[in-house]
């Protein structure tokens, strides 16, 4: 991860406009936090207990996209019995839609290396769906009011390493 660039373009106006990717650490949990809360309605994003917890697990990896100093994109995930879970994907509302998210999601399938990951996504977040579906994943599996009431969740899964038929 260390040296892998992305350009933001004109979004960082008067800063470094790259954005690069690395390993969350302690320090940068306070700011995770409002990123979460930036990416995901009211209880959807996570608080400072489960970022400390899942920081600290050691099945767990967070990985972060920085602008200069500042957090704009995280993936969270963990891997258990030869199988990845994505747990948690997110950028800044600010940064969408420059490749952030796919440079996330592959570098946390990437870190684990397992051939199977699966991930949730919300019935209504078509946008995280069709990012997934062009990374290969495929929907397995339906999950009623997973998310809360009336919000339904998607288990999707990728093979890794599978050839196209």
């Amino acid at each position: 991860m260390a040296g892998r660039l992305l350009n933001a373009g004109s979004i960082l106006e008067g800063s470094d406009s790259r954005i690069h990717f690395r390993p969350a650490f302690f320090r940068d949990l306070l700011m995770l936090r409002e990123l979460q809360r930036r990416c995901f309605a009211g209880s959807q994003a996570y608080g400072f207990v489960t970022l400390l917890v899942l920081y600290f697990w050691s099945r767990s990896h967070i990985i972060l996209a920085c602008a200069g100093e500042h957090i704009v994109g995280c993936a969270v995930g963990d891997s258990d019995r030869g199988q990845t879970r994505v747990l948690n994907l997110c950028v800044d509302p600010d940064f969408r839609r420059l490749g952030i998210a796919t440079s996330l999601l592959n570098s946390i399938e990437d870190y684990f290396g397992d051939q199977f990951v699966t991930l949730m996504v919300e019935d209504k977040n078509a946008g995280a769906q069709a990012l997934y579906r062009i990374q290969g994943y495929l929907p397995v599996s339906d999950l009623r009011n997973y998310y809360g009431r009336n919000r339904h969740g998607i288990l999707m899964q990728k093979q890794r390493g599978a050839s196209a038929e």
